[in-house]
């Protein structure tokens, strides 16, 4: 028990030291967690491994959209996020979805909410290691740490069974941003 404690308080001093070092979070989604509470989910960029066999982890997040909406407001957050973009950023979420031409206003929106989650000012409901299999088109959790309200955490360590990745789903979404656009989005 004193093991599984201290192994708990090890990754989440890891995420919280990774988080302020300062991760690259990109919008994949979004979805509800329990108590029909919205939350808009991510995953770092910087954390992305190419395995063998084909296979990719990644670190991700779920913050509240309603703390997302708040912080967009912030002229730091609107003001890097218009830089990006005049700099030719295109986010891969945007290029997830493709079109002959990426619209502007969708970009636009889409790089300020991974700009406002890049804000250390907003803390994550819940953070996830996942596992894909880009042959097979299967996910699994490796990792999952759930935040209390109260600022306790809740840490599983255990691999999760490999599920088929469901169409229009955020792990489909997931999928295609960290398997099929691998060269493309760094």
């Amino acid at each position: 028990m004193r093991k599984l404690l201290f192994i708990a308080f090890l990754m989440t001093a890891f995420l919280h030291s990774a988080e302020a070092q300062g991760t690259d979070w990109k919008y994949y989604g979004e979805g509800t967690l329990q108590k029909s509470e919205n939350v808009m989910s991510y995953y770092d960029a910087g954390s992305i491994e190419h395995l063998s066999g084909g296979h990719v982890k990644a670190w991700t997040k779920c913050i509240s959209r309603s703390k997302v909406e708040s912080t967009i407001n912030y002229e730091a957050v609107t003001k890097r996020a218009e830089r990006k973009i005049e700099a030719g950023y295109v986010a891969p979420y945007v290029l997830s979805n493709p079109k002959s031409q990426p619209d502007y206003d969708i970009n636009m929106r889409t790089t300020v909410w991974e700009e406002a989650a890049n804000e250390d000012v907003i803390k994550p409901k819940l953070k996830v290691l996942y596992e894909l299999n880009c042959k097979a088109k299967k996910i699994r959790n490796l990792s999952v740490i759930s935040y209390k309200n109260d600022g306790g955490t809740d840490t599983r360590s255990e691999p999760d069974k490999w599920i088929s990745i469901g169409p229009g789903s955020n792990s489909e979404t997931l999928y295609k941003m960290l398997c099929k656009q691998r060269d493309k989005i760094k």
